[in-house]
């Protein structure tokens, strides 16, 4: 016989406060501290994002339950907890962020995360870096760059003027063994200096580079012939180099390769 056991009086306190929104950030402020993972889970599983969005901010990003709601399909009401790994305690060998939107305070964050110190694979697929400072990413880069054995950043839609202020992590990053730029917006002369970059990288088994800008005709798609001829120009900059293993551009579906 299946016996219901009533909820508690701080339970229904907490049901009532979540549904009706009745808590600010002053009545946080002044909640007993062990109240607040409780309180954060009920407004998780009611998708009060404004809430959330108020306990993130009172509560420090450690004791919020995030690791028993990644399991949620529900990939909207998480975003509303943020990105804001600052405070993790936890060393991490892999982040991943893939097709989200990020702020500048969450990539500013990285740089000053020390969970974050002994990354080796760092992917930001699809998550648009476009009219972002650059310059805590670059900070992160450094600091991993003993360690960091993939970089991911496809889709991020930078410019040359963005990546350039990576450049100077990029050739510190010694282990580094799998890189992937495709879908990013690079010219020719800037993608020369990238590979000036790269001497270090003697440990690189696969590199994806995006088809210069100027292998795009007015439609705009990339044009074979153009790509046929800077591809031997980009080959000669990096073979003077070093010696690739992999390497390939994001046309080779057309099977033009860097090769």
């Amino acid at each position: 016989m299946n016996v219901h056991t009533p909820p508690t009086l701080q339970k229904l306190a907490i049901q009532t406060l979540v549904r009706e929104e009745a808590i600010g950030m002053s009545d946080l402020e002044e909640l007993a501290y062990g109240l607040f993972p409780e309180l954060f889970k009920e407004a998780f599983d009611g998708r009060y994002t404004k809430l959330i969005k108020a306990l993130e901010i009172a509560l420090p990003f450690h004791c919020l339950p995030v690791g028993s709601l990644m399991r949620t399909p529900d990939l909207e009401t998480l975003q509303a907890v943020g990105f804001h790994p600052r405070c993790l305690m936890t060393p991490l060998k892999t982040l991943s962020i893939t097709y989200s939107l990020i702020s500048q305070r969450d990539l500013d964050s990285f740089a000053c995360c020390q969970s974050l110190f002994q990354l080796k694979h760092l992917e930001l697929r699809e998550v648009v870096l476009l009219d972002l400072d650059l310059m805590h990413l670059r900070g992160l880069l450094m600091k991993v760059a003993g360690t960091l054995e993939t970089l991911d950043l496809q889709g991020c839609r930078m410019k040359d003027s963005q990546l350039s202020v990576l450049l100077p992590a990029f050739k510190q990053c010694s282990q580094i063994s799998n890189v992937n730029y495709y879908n990013d917006d690079f010219s020719m002369p800037f993608l020369k200096d990238l590979l000036q970059h790269t001497a270090n990288w003697s440990k690189m088994n696969v590199e994806q580079y995006p088809a210069p800008l100027k292998c795009y005709n007015e439609f705009p798609q990339v044009s074979v012939e153009r790509f046929a001829q800077l591809c031997q120009d980009l080959m000669d900059t990096l073979r003077a180099i070093r010696q690739p293993k992999t390497i390939s551009d994001q046309v080779s579906i057309l099977c033009c390769c860097w090769q």
